[in-house]
């Protein structure tokens, strides 16, 4: 009797975790709306109030009501956001340097214009590869069906005829083996997938990830963009520079690159400059030290950082649209080869077997 109501709480757990949580665009949405509310006068309860009152999102409504309610108990902005459990771990990052409520408003506006961006390139990259994966895994999909389905009767006659069979259909065979293999083993991958950052390390992943040919490139520009963006942004609303520095560095969403700035700002408190202590770390690009070293140099930092937010972030979307673009002629050839594989590993043993009758 007692073990029943074990499986019950253990349940609701699972259903708890299956739970989806908002998407980048309605987080967006909301730090936004939530920036605006503060910088209209409300107090950062009254207003996360209000904006849990008017979503529609039920997550998203538990998480603000729990954020108001763990700093109504005293807890700090950083903790409480925390406590919501939606939160991406590079905005609590961003909220450690506005613990007091200072710039708190600047904070959320820069998290949300970031998230919509974000929310902006998956939506194009996955537009973009919607028909040419379909067009894959159906082809893929009709492979295997009939190597399960046809090959498998035409094998049967040709073996009771003496034949031997083509050497294209037992390449067909052999890899029809491996896909279901494959398949099979798709759930292991996902789950490894999943808990990545536990068998591997959050900073070793991300370290690796960076020295991957294409997404490693495009994902150090959108940080290197996000970098001087978010550093600018801090500037320019007035915001101290090791302060703002901090804030910059928590926007990072590569973990390596973020752990490996770690004590630029107290360095820079000391009197070095930024670009000096950016270089000892050995992570980021010439190119981007040394514009930022001329900035500095020339009392023109915040027309620097603008140079290159805007250039990183253009070679970003340059590499992202290149391969979007070779994404579809490359999904027609596989799938011309597929069914040229297809045409061939059945027509040969058609032909196989027509001679054997003739004779």
């Amino acid at each position: 009797m007692l073990s029943f109501p074990v499986k019950l709480e253990e349940l609701k757990r699972v259903q708890i975790r299956l739970k989806r949580g908002p998407s980048y665009e309605e987080l967006s949405f909301a730090l936004l709306e939530l920036s605006m509310l503060l910088e209209g006068g409300l107090s950062l309860l009254k207003a996360l109030e209000v904006l849990a009152l008017q979503t529609s999102d039920t997550t998203l409504r538990e998480a603000l009501l729990k954020v108001k309610e763990s700093i109504e108990k005293g807890q700090s902005i950083h903790r409480a956001f925390s406590q919501g459990g939606i939160f991406p771990e590079f905005f609590l990052e961003m909220l450690k340097t506005a613990e007091r409520g200072e710039n708190l408003s600047q904070v959320l506006r820069i998290s949300g214009d970031y998230m919509q961006k974000v929310s902006d390139a998956r939506a194009r990259v996955l537009t973009a590869l919607a028909y040419p994966l379909f067009v894959i895994f159906a082809s893929l999909l009709a492979v295997l069906l009939v190597v399960r389905l046809v090959v498998p009767k035409i094998v049967g006659v040709l073996q009771s005829l003496g034949k031997e069979l083509p050497l294209i259909t037992k390449a067909l065979l052999l890899f029809s083996e491996i896909l279901s293999y494959l398949l099979y083993l798709l759930p292991v991958f996902l789950l490894l997938y999943a808990f990545r950052n536990r068998l591997v390390g959050k900073e070793t992943w991300d370290r690796y990830w960076l020295k991957l040919p294409i997404v490693g490139r495009v994902s150090l520009c959108y940080n290197l963009s996000r970098l001087a963006g978010t550093l600018l942004m801090a500037i320019s609303s007035g915001i101290p520079i090791t302060r703002a520095i901090s804030l910059s560095l928590g926007s990072l969403t590569n973990a390596y690159l973020r752990s490996s700035l770690l004590g630029v700002e107290q360095e820079v408190s000391k009197g070095r400059s930024i670009s000096s202590s950016l270089r000892e770390r050995r992570v980021l690009p010439e190119t981007f030290l040394n514009l930022l070293s001329m900035g500095e140099k020339s009392g023109e930092l915040e027309k620097s950082l603008k140079m290159l937010q805007e250039m990183y972030e253009r070679q970003a979307e340059r590499a992202v649209g290149f391969w979007l673009r070779f994404a579809e002629p490359v999904a027609m050839l596989v799938v011309g080869a597929l069914v040229a594989l297809v045409v061939l590993s059945v027509v040969l043993p058609l032909s196989e077997i027509s001679t054997g009758v003739g004779r």
